[in-house]
């Protein structure tokens, strides 16, 4: 077990402890980004915890990561999942009106990095209404560009990995 305090946001060495069969990692962050969240969880991290942690929340964060659990406070959990505990940051999405069936298949394309020439092929349809279905996504989703739209798409889960 290892519990790390990253006073000055995330080791860079992190890397070297989380080898496979290397001790399971609880690490204390001072204000980590969602980003950095999920990067660290995807990593092998056990544990994520802010440093003004309660003693007791660090000993429940350390008994998890021992038991091969994940653990991490409720702070940064509502971070994670924003629509968990009903808060929406103001520079996440909010969707007036939601992507059609048409409309997501047309996203996931576009997150593939296919054009519209590919897009249309693939769903035997005319380039045109690929146009027509690509303008509604970005105005949907409150975006000025494909590669933006893309992105808010995976913020927002519309997009499955």
């Amino acid at each position: 077990m290892l519990l790390l305090d990253a006073a000055d946001g995330t080791p860079q060495s992190l890397g070297t402890f989380l080898q496979p069969g290397a001790p399971a990692v609880v690490l204390l962050l001072e204000a980590p980004t969602r980003s950095e969240l999920r990067r660290l969880f995807t990593s092998g991290v056990r544990a994520v915890l802010l440093r003004d942690a309660a003693p007791q929340e660090i000993a429940s964060a350390i008994d998890a990561a021992y038991n091969g659990l994940a653990g991490i406070s409720q702070e940064l959990l509502e971070l994670l999942f924003p629509a968990v505990s009903g808060m929406v940051d103001q520079h996440e999405l909010q969707l007036g009106e939601p992507l059609t069936a048409r409309e997501a298949e047309v996203l996931s394309m576009m997150a593939e990095g296919a054009g519209n020439k590919e897009i249309a092929a693939r769903l035997k349809i005319s380039e045109h209404t690929v146009k027509f279905h690509v303008s509604a996504v970005l105005a949907k989703l409150g975006a000025a560009t494909r590669t933006e739209a893309v992105s808010r798409g995976y913020r927002e889960g519309l997009i499955v990995l």
